[in-house]
C-alpha cells in the first residue's frame, strides 16, 4: 500500500508561459505596467511587474503585492480588471501580476475631456470597490 503526502498532491506544471513585450503603460512607485501579447490565443493582457524605487522598502512593498493579488482574486466586478494569473517569487521578492486588458482611455485623459462624467466615474469607481 503506497501512502500519498501532501507535496504528492501538488500539480507541477513544466511549461513557462511566454509573452511578447508590446510597450510600457506606465509606472509607479511598486512597479511598472506593461502591455503584452499572447501569440498563441491573439490576445493582449496587462501585466503588473513589481519592482519598487525604494529598495529599503521592498519586503513590506512586496507583502502588499501579494495581498493586492488574494484581494483581486476575491473581486468579480464590471468595473474591476480581471486577473488571471500571477508569478511570486519570494526568495528573490518579486513577482508579476497578469491582467485583462481593456481598451479605453485613461480615466485623467477622460475626465479632462468630458468633466461633466466625473460623478459617474466616482460612481463606477465606489460600485467596484463595493465588492471588495
Amino acid at each position: 500500500m503506497t501512502t500519498t503526502t501532501p507535496q504528492d498532491d501538488i500539480i507541477k506544471f513544466i511549461r513557462r508561459k511566454d509573452y511578447r513585450f508590446v510597450k510600457e503603460l506606465g509606472q509607479g512607485a511598486c512597479g511598472r505596467t506593461l502591455l503584452l501579447h499572447d501569440d498563441q490565443i491573439d490576445e493582449d493582457f496587462v501585466c503588473k511587474k513589481f519592482t519598487p524605487h525604494a529598495e529599503e522598502d521592498r519586503a513590506a512593498l512586496f507583502a502588499n503585492f501579494v495581498r493586492e493579488i488574494k484581494i483581486l482574486h476575491q473581486v468579480y466586478h464590471d468595473n474591476v480588471v480581471r486577473v488571471f494569473n500571477y508569478y511570486i517569487y519570494p526568495e528573490i521578492c518579486t513577482g508579476f501580476i497578469l491582467m485583462e486588458f481593456v481598451e479605453g482611455t485613461d480615466v485623467e485623459d477622460y475626465l479632462g475631456e468630458s468633466p461633466e462624467m466625473a460623478n459617474e466615474v466616482f460612481l463606477q469607481t465606489i460600485s467596484g470597490l463595493g465588492t471588495c
